[in-house]
């Protein structure tokens, strides 16, 4: 099978990730074998293969890539061939640490993740643990389910730390691909999405943001950071109301704003992904509800263009590779 491998990390303009022919993979009592459909392309995928992350050396190589749909071709569990079935971030965890039992499995200390601990979705083929898939719902076509099991999930469990009531204005800070799904949830929920971009407000208008606006104004009811930037993350902090919330779930090596701006008892917190139960909760609302997805398709073997792209802010929405 044909699969985009990472060697070691290295900068993308370098174009690390290489095509070539491994190995079709083997699989054991409790997981089943899919045929790729569309994998999207995350940032978190750039930080990876960039080596920001910093994963110890003996873990690689790597096959990348956490939102994967695909079509079951072989199983070893209940799940039956030819059913589409997707995956995100989190493969598997324990099942019997304390955040496994009380529902937390997106906690657990023991977790695997999908693209690092096992190969993911840069591939024609992935192995994946029968537990912890998803179902894709019949009216969903592959490239707009892919993108909900990591940008869908992040964006709907921000919004839901926010809690948002009717005609509260949530600041949406950095507009792409997971915006672009949390800018919906909030308007969908009553509440008034304000994007916050310089660049990309087209991208907000088509999500349906209330407002656009390139700077903030300040009085947010909440804020959400898309934006892995330190400054932004000061901006969010001064312009949001007393007693609210700041939901940071882009990834950063660190967070400076003045303790001044807490002395009003603001919250930040953070999003780890996502549960089992939020990408069933999510493709529910996408088949129901008609979520728009914002897609750019790509071949598998043009991912290192496609992180090029990505890195430059070049790619408005999400990109699925489709090998």
């Amino acid at each position: 099978m044909n699969v985009m491998m990472l060697d070691k990390p290295d900068k993308v303009e370098n174009k690390p990730l290489k095509y070539i022919v491994h190995k079709y993979p083997e699989i054991d009592q409790g997981q089943v074998i899919v045929k790729v459909l569309a994998n999207g392309v995350c940032h978190s995928d750039l930080h990876i293969i960039e080596g920001d992350f910093q994963l110890p050396s003996e873990m690689f190589p790597i096959i990348p890539g956490h939102e994967i749909v695909g079509e079951i071709v072989e199983s070893k569990s209940d799940l039956q061939v030819g059913e589409r079935v997707g995956i995100g971030w989190f493969y598997s965890a324990c099942g019997v640490c304390d955040q496994c039992i009380s529902g937390h499995e997106n906690l657990c200390p023991n977790a695997l993740v999908t693209g690092i601990n096992k190969y993911g979705g840069y591939s024609e083929f992935a192995a994946l643990d029968a537990q912890y898939v998803t179902r894709i719902p019949d009216d969903l076509k592959d490239k707009d389910a892919a993108p909900l099991f990591c940008a869908g999930i992040t964006a709907l469990s921000a919004v839901k730390r926010i809690h948002p009531n009717i005609n509260d204005r949530i600041a949406v800070f950095g507009v792409g691909g997971l915006a672009f799904y949390a800018i919906q949830f909030i308007e969908a929920m009553g509440a008034k999405a304000v994007a916050v971009t310089r660049s990309h407000g087209s991208v907000a208008e088509k999500a349906g943001a209330s407002e656009i606006v390139d700077r903030p104004s300040g009085g947010y009811d909440g804020s959400i950071v898309f934006a892995p930037s330190r400054d932004t993350v000061q901006k969010a902090v001064a312009s949001t109301k007393s007693g609210r919330t700041i939901v940071i779930p882009a990834v950063m090596d660190r967070i400076d704003f003045p303790f001044g701006d807490f002395m009003w008892e603001k919250n930040v917190t953070s999003v780890a992904s996502g549960l089992r139960k939020e990408a069933r909760e999510i493709l529910r609302l996408a088949s129901e509800t008609g979520l728009k997805s914002m897609i750019t398709e790509r071949k598998l073997e043009e991912a290192n263009n496609v992180l090029s792209d990505l890195k430059r802010g070049k790619i408005q929405g999400r990109a699925v590779l489709i090998p």
